[in-house]
């Protein structure tokens, strides 16, 4: 199998360290849940002195871990201070990162491994000092000791501060480690950080089903995934055989994958005409935001390729209706048991006018899966010729059903009125 990505974006020398810790109040926002960091306004080192470039400690600042000259600092404000304007949040401390004496970090671990399916937007003011200059800086969130987002691209005037943003989405398989935070500076220059905040928010999940999948034998069959948000996500595609286990697709050497895409990225995965028939179906877990389809190729020699667009279905129904027409048509229908035990389905076929013209039942194992053409079923022989519609409805749990109109070498979707 084949994942091309194909991201479209549409258009988005005082220095100064504490000792004491507050943690933030755990509190659920607009924005999602924040959580908490040890002393992230700095505040938790009261110093006695007079605020100004000698008002600070460069011991240890609480609940951060440092590298190189860092310091508590208690900037002086107002007219002629190092901050004129003020400590955002009110102050009075800052995290002071680095001077001329080298480049300097400061590093919380937060304690967890993020969460599946979860943004994370980290907030920090950085500010640049009015008698000494600001020369490089980043905000990052880390995951282990991987840089998972960052930023380096304000450039507050001197003697104020500039709000800093950074979001990282989690995906359905984070990377292993503890979320952690890191602030540096360097170039010769000092960071003054303030109000760190960290929300998290769960980027909800819908599954959705293309009940029928084939490959091979003549067979071609693609999914595409469009991710219409703002933030990167990621997210599996797993692949179940009609006997409702895992199926291994050789191409991928696996019976899932996973899907990374971008802010308004785009991405396709591809399973080849390889070999002989295999069937099943395909299950995505789809983040906010992602919306996709299946696309079916029919191969035959001497023949030009053809080609149909599948919707996905939900997993809520217990009851699917399809329109057929086999007055000059075939209809092939496949339906998905959802759930974790066995059921039967009972079919019931109606004609143009509403009469019932056939009945039948598809007896399916936990998560397993039927493909056949409707004529065939037993007891729906009144099928052929006829016009009309069928309901698939569901002894226990929920379905999914979907139906092709063959036509010749010719074939298209039928949509499913799901309940």
């Amino acid at each position: 199998m084949q994942i091309r990505p194909t991201l479209r974006v549409l258009q988005s020398t005082a220095h100064i360290a504490i000792c004491a810790t507050t943690i933030v109040v755990l509190t659920v926002t607009a924005q999602g849940q924040t959580i908490p960091i040890v002393n992230g306004n700095f505040n938790s080192d009261v110093l006695g002195c007079a605020a100004g470039p000698s008002c600070f400690d460069s011991s240890v600042i609480p609940g951060w871990v440092g590298g190189g000259p860092t310091a508590t600092f208690k900037p002086s404000t107002g007219v002629g201070g190092e901050f004129p304007g003020g400590i955002p949040g009110g102050g009075p401390n800052v995290a002071a990162v680095g001077d001329p004496s080298g480049a300097a970090t400061i590093t919380q671990d937060l304690g967890f491994a993020p969460s599946p399916n979860t943004t994370y937007t980290l907030t920090v003011y950085v500010g640049q000092r009015a008698d000494f200059p600001l020369i490089a800086y980043a905000v990052e969130l880390l995951v282990g000791t991987t840089s998972v987002t960052s930023d380096t691209t304000l450039t507050p005037a001197a003697g104020s501060f500039a709000l800093d943003t950074v979001t990282y989405n989690s995906g359905s398989s984070p990377s292993a480690g503890h979320l952690m935070i890191r602030l540096s500076a360097s170039g010769g220059g000092q960071a003054d950080f303030a109000q760190v905040v960290l929300t998290g928010t769960s980027v909800g999940t819908v599954t959705r089903i293309l009940p029928q999948l084939a490959f091979g034998g003549g067979w071609y069959t693609a999914m595409y995934f469009t991710n219409i948000s703002g933030v990167p996500v990621s997210f599996t595609v797993s692949f179940i055989g009609n006997d409702g286990n895992p199926l291994t697709v050789s191409a991928l050497s696996g019976s899932s994958t996973t899907v990374n895409l971008a802010a308004r990225g785009t991405a396709i995965i591809e399973i080849p005409n390889v070999g002989s028939l295999v069937q099943g179906y395909v299950s995505a877990a789809l983040p906010a935001g992602v919306t996709g389809y299946g696309v079916f190729r029919q191969s035959v020699p001497g023949v030009a390729d053809q080609e149909a667009v599948v919707p996905l279905s939900g997993t809520t129904a217990t009851t699917s209706t399809l329109e057929f027409d086999d007055t000059k048509y075939v209809t092939g229908i496949a339906v998905v048991n959802l759930t974790s035990v066995s059921t039967v389905i009972s079919v019931f076929v109606r004609d143009a006018q509403g009469n019932t013209i056939g009945t039948s039942n598809i007896a399916l194992g936990p998560h397993a899966k039927t493909a056949v053409v409707l004529r065939d079923l037993p007891g729906l022989a009144g099928v052929s010729g006829a016009l009309g519609s069928v309901d698939f409805t569901t002894s226990i749990g929920t379905l999914a059903a979907l139906g092709l109109r063959f036509n010749g070498a010719a074939f298209t979707s039928i949509p499913t009125s799901d309940r």
